[in-house]
This record gives structure tokens, sequence and C-alpha cells, in this order.
């Protein structure tokens, strides 16, 4: 459901009072926003003051500072309220949302691809006949898939499943001493999987 946000976050003091005049000219008067929490009357105040105090603070006294402080904090709150009242008043209606002069919350885009795991790499473990296949991050990546070659060389080159995991890394077990074994992997997310890594090679001892 489409919703808006307050977006305080990083805005300066004078910045604050320009979001909050938007938001003022937006609302004032809109019927899709009959009753208000706070109310437009001291909404606007708020504003005002916040306008003020910016004007006071520029000589920098210690009075003037604790004053525009206060108006700051005000219109956080009252702007923080008015963001929840449009989203339980408009219920996702983004023609009515788009009329407050709040900003909408962007939606995240599903990743529609991934790249192939990089830094493939199998060493052999402190362990009789383990390796462990660790690999870099995919980012989106839900979880990985782990496969080993079982083909021998200049046979016709076929995969077995060794692992599904959300980890970055796997420690394969029963792998024949002094044998060099290959890995491959691949990421998957909600709606795509990556290409397959370069391959990596490994002797457990």
């Amino acid at each position: 459901m489409d919703k808006v946000k307050a977006g305080l976050r990083g805005l300066t003091a004078n910045e604050k009072a320009t979001r909050a005049a938007i938001v003022y000219s937006q609302m004032n008067g809109n019927p899709n926003f009959p009753a208000p929490s706070p109310s437009m009357a001291e909404f606007h105040a708020a504003y005002i003051e916040l306008k003020e105090a910016n004007l006071a603070a520029l000589d920098r006294g210690r009075a003037a500072i604790a004053r525009k402080d206060r108006a700051v904090k005000r219109i956080d709150e009252y702007l923080s309220r008015l963001a929840g009242y449009v989203n339980s008043e408009c219920l996702g209606d983004i023609l009515k949302l788009s009329s407050s002069g709040f900003r909408l919350i962007k939606r995240g885009e599903p990743i529609s691809s991934l790249e192939s795991p990089r830094r493939v790499i199998a060493r052999a473990t402190a362990y009789p006949e383990q390796i462990k296949v660790r690999w870099q991050r995919v980012p989106g990546a839900v979880y990985y898939k782990l496969e080993r070659a079982t083909s021998a060389h200049g046979e016709e080159e076929k995969w077995e499943l060794v692992e599904i995991t959300t980890r970055t890394y796997h420690v394969v077990k029963a792998m024949p001493s002094h044998e060099t074994q290959t890995f491959r992997v691949c990421a998957s997310g909600t709606k795509t999987v990556s290409p397959y890594s370069q391959k990596a090679y490994g002797e457990a001892i």
C-alpha cells in the first residue's frame, strides 16, 4: 500500500521550515483531510515559530539557539503526526496522498538480475576428507547453490548439487584425500538466478 513519510532525516532547521510550508499550503482547506491532527492552526503556528526562531538564532545567542531547538522539536512532532494522519485517511489512495504535500515512500524495485558469485576458493581444512568452499556475498541473493563436478577429465561435464545454503561458505565432507575436486556456485534471488561462478579447485588431506 502506498504511503507518505515525514522525511525529516538529514534536514536542516531551515529545510524543515520549508517542508512545513509546503505541507501547510497543500493540506490547509484540502477536503481530503477534514480533521487533521494537529489542526492546521496549530501546525501553522508551529511553522511561524520555527521560521522566526531560525532568524533569531543567526546571532548564535544561547537563548535563541534553545528557542530554535524547541521549535525544531515541535515541527518534527507535528510533521510526523500529520504524515501518520494522512496515511490513515488516504488508505493507499495515491492521488489523495500526493495532494498532502508529503513525499511518497519509494517502494523497492524487485531485483531482476544477480551477478555470479566471485572469489570462489576451495581449500582443505585441518580435518581429513574435508574441503571448505567459500565465496563473496552477492547483493540481492537469498541463498546459494554449491555444486561439484562428477565427470572425469575429458568426459562430458556433469555436476551434482552439494548444498543449498544462505551462508557464503560450506564445508564439504567425505572427499577422497589428495584428489582434485571441482566446484562452482550460483546465487538465487526471489525471482532470478545468477550465472555460475568460475570453477574452484581443491584437495582434501
